[in-house]
């Protein structure tokens, strides 16, 4: 992160308008033979052929305003910085090369920064954040007597006894029937996301790499969402995570070639994978996408998309939040579980 310090030094006050949150780099490995892809859209069900340029970008994505309400680039100058390092490390491992050790750190930060630069890595750190501030209102007005003591403490010290009564049953009631509202803006959602980019990419390096070359006939597909946590097979009940070694993280290189990291060992072999493998890695991938699933070819493409049933259904997020009996003290405590599945729902 010293090249983040190293233009955090000058205010970046000028830079592009439209920032790819997947690597326009990594998607042209993904193309067809006339350098376009093909982009499933899951909300309406349709496949169009588009250029990687015009592929998961976004208007001023990553650009914020400082304190003197100026546009400020330097996240986007430092993904460009990222990206640029680990684009020739990509091409070597896609070719058939030994990574070096700054190559295997470059990919590292920049599979890393794949995973929590995404609208629904962003969404997911949101959605999590909120249901957190929720079961954290729950813990404090569990009670009616709860309620009443943040109430007294909150209104004038001469306010009439059956006021306070009566703005504590409602305050109660609010809370216990879920009728109130938490909203964490996106810029703290994505300040939350980014903090997990240094640790995810330390962990990353550390995993064992296991590249899988794609049989003949059969290729890889991408999402815009393409970094996949998948369980092991029967771990569904333990911790998904980057740092569980319960879990599998799954990430396409290009149409010939993907990555499975597991294990803690920094080890690395290149094995060939079975058109089976290649067919539920591109389910696992489809499935975890948040709105596009990217391909070469339409037929096949069609296909993983129709047998996960995708059109016309809606992202949601893999974290849930709630409230149980912690246990060691026994004490009421918020629990954060992630699903090795994703949930889908229809729109």
């Amino acid at each position: 992160m010293d090249a983040f310090d190293h233009l955090a030094a000058k205010p970046q006050l000028e830079g592009p308008k439209r920032h790819h949150y997947i690597s326009r780099f990594y998607l042209e490995g993904f193309t067809d033979g006339e350098g376009l892809l093909r982009v499933f859209d899951r909300s309406d069900g349709v496949i169009r052929p588009q250029q990687p340029k015009d592929t998961t970008v976004i208007g001023h994505f990553y650009t914020f305003f400082d304190e003197q309400d100026r546009r400020r680039f330097e996240l986007e100058k430092l993904f460009g910085i990222v990206e640029t390092r680990a684009c020739s490390a990509l091409k070597a491992l896609i070719g058939g090369e030994r990574l070096t050790r700054e190559g295997r750190e470059s990919l590292s930060l920049f599979i890393a920064m794949t995973a929590v630069r995404t609208p629904s890595a962003l969404e997911e750190a949101r959605l999590v954040r909120e249901e957190i501030h929720r079961a954290e209102m729950k813990l404090r007005v569990s009670s009616e007597q709860q309620a009443y003591s943040i109430v007294k403490d909150f209104l004038p010290p001469n306010t009439k006894e059956e006021k306070l009564r009566k703005f504590a049953a409602e305050a109660f009631e609010m809370v216990s029937g879920d009728h109130f509202n938490v909203t964490v803006p996106k810029e703290l959602a994505r300040q939350m996301s980014l903090k997990q980019w240094a640790p995810a990419a330390e962990i990353i390096y550390n995993r064992d790499w296991t590249v899988v070359d794609a049989p003949n006939g059969h290729e890889y597909m991408s999402s815009d969402s393409p970094v996949v946590l998948a369980p092991l097979p029967g771990t569904d009940d333990q911790p998904l995570g980057f740092g569980s070694l319960h879990t599998h993280v799954l990430f396409p290189l290009s149409r010939k070639v993907a990555l499975v990291m597991n294990g803690d060992g920094g080890r690395f072999r290149r094995t060939s994978a079975k058109p089976k493998q290649v067919q539920h890695f591109n389910l696992a991938v489809a499935a975890d996408c948040y709105r596009f699933v990217i391909g070469a070819q339409e037929d096949s493409l069609r296909q993983v998309v129709d047998g996960l049933g995708l059109a016309g259904t809606q992202w949601k997020p893999r974290t849930e939040v709630g409230i149980g009996t912690h246990p060691v003290s026994g004490d009421q405590a918020i629990w954060i579980r992630g699903h090795g599945k994703r949930k889908v729902m229809k729109r």
